[in-house]
């Protein structure tokens, strides 16, 4: 029976073999902090960089939750575009307007930054609706939300603040 060689002899390939699991073991480490730098999402990763559409590849919103209330969202962006204040005024629900004259919602609405937004999302809450705006693209590190709440019993604009059609915190918007 021959013996297989001395145990001494295996030294230089044991030791390579340590060096090819540590080497190993820090790429597979290493590799969620790559794939994060390069913007990949892992796996299980529900937070993905980029948005997929669902259904024809369409990035619209179903409106169909409150077709009246997206119709006023509309009219407001398009009126905001043009800078027509007596109707972006007019959207507004008679509450909001009982102690804010026109003139003071001009001059407040003149300090608005006019965007193109998009209605991005939709949901009820309570007897309102609540339409979140977008502009922007998170990539690139400029995306504005607004949000903006439409009455559900007259659909027209609720003024969540003294001066402005937009909820203001970030808070406000959960």
């Amino acid at each position: 029976m021959t013996a297989g060689p001395p145990f001494y002899s295996l030294g230089p390939k044991i030791m390579s073999a340590k060096i090819l699991i540590a080497v190993s073991v820090s790429f597979l480490a290493l590799l969620p902090c790559v794939t994060a730098a390069a913007g990949f999402p892992e796996e299980s990763s529900s937070d993905m960089p980029f948005g997929i559409p669902i259904g024809g590849g369409s990035e619209e919103v179903d409106t169909g939750l409150c077709p009246a209330g997206a119709r006023v969202v509309t009219l407001f962006l398009s009126a905001w575009e043009k800078e027509d204040y007596a109707a972006m005024y007019d959207l507004f629900d008679e509450d909001s307007k009982k102690d804010y004259p026109f003139e003071q919602a001009r001059f407040d609405l003149r300090l608005l930054i006019f965007k193109p937004y998009k209605i991005s999302s939709i949901r009820k809450d309570g007897e309102n609706f609540e339409f979140m705006l977008s502009h922007g693209d998170w990539r690139d590190g400029n995306k504005d939300l607004k949000k903006m709440i439409i009455s559900g019993k007259t659909f027209r604009i609720i003024m969540p603040s003294a001066n402005s059609p937009f909820k203001r915190s970030a808070g406000d918007y959960f």
